[in-house]
């Protein structure tokens, strides 16, 4: 037969969960502020304590996970491991993609120092041999009416920073073609203005976005 009551402090802590009615009643009133402070710090004690534990058991899991993960990525010296079969497979392609490792920064110019307005935009391509070329843009408004031909949007809004990112990024697909498509020797030769890689993007229609 099951029991229809039970005892309290079969769930709950007397003194920190509960008190009966008649001895919280005869307590004073320092006692009782005291008692419900104790209470409230005592629920969220277990409650912080319950979350505690959950992160614990998360923490650990994550630790077994992380250990998992770390011997399966390894070392490129290990074959079975993906850093091994990575740097295997990287191997027989490694003078074609060097070609394609070059970096594009854009700088500012300005006629006067002190006005800085509608400055020049200039590009350093640097190749994985280091060799290295200048290359003048134009000015902003050059730019932006370029910008617009290629991608039919408004680049009014923009200013140097924006301009400056959407250079670089125009420049590195322009070059990763021209490269592909001859080589590092005939790209140091030629001038590429940004009229070049305008009729190139045009010519390409979206196709240059994937490079």
């Amino acid at each position: 037969m099951s029991r229809l009551l039970k005892y309290r402090c079969e769930s709950e802590v007397f003194f920190k969960d509960y008190l009966p009615d008649e001895f919280f009643i005869n307590l004073s009133d320092e006692q009782r502020i005291s008692f419900r402070k104790l209470r409230e710090n005592h629920i969220l004690f277990l409650e912080k304590s319950k979350e505690l534990a959950i992160l614990k058991k998360e923490i650990i899991e994550k630790r077994k996970k992380l250990k998992k993960l770390t011997a399966n990525i390894g070392n490129k010296n290990l074959k079975n491991s993906i850093k091994g079969k990575l740097s295997m497979n990287t191997q027989p392609l490694k003078s074609l993609s060097k070609l394609f490792e070059f970096s594009v920064s854009v700088g500012l110019r300005y006629h006067n120092s002190k006005n800085k307005k509608n400055p020049k935009f200039y590009l350093r391509v640097k190749s994985h041999d280091n060799n290295f070329k200048n290359i003048y843009v134009g000015r902003p408004n050059d730019i932006k009416k370029s910008l617009f031909k290629i991608r039919n949007f408004s680049f009014e809004n923009y200013n140097n920073d924006d301009l400056k990112l959407e250079i670089r990024l125009l420049y590195t697909v322009y070059i990763r073609y021209f490269v592909w498509k001859n080589n590092w020797k005939i790209f140091f030769n030629q001038k590429h203005q940004l009229n070049d890689v305008e009729q190139w993007c045009l010519s390409m229609s979206n196709e240059f976005l994937r490079w």
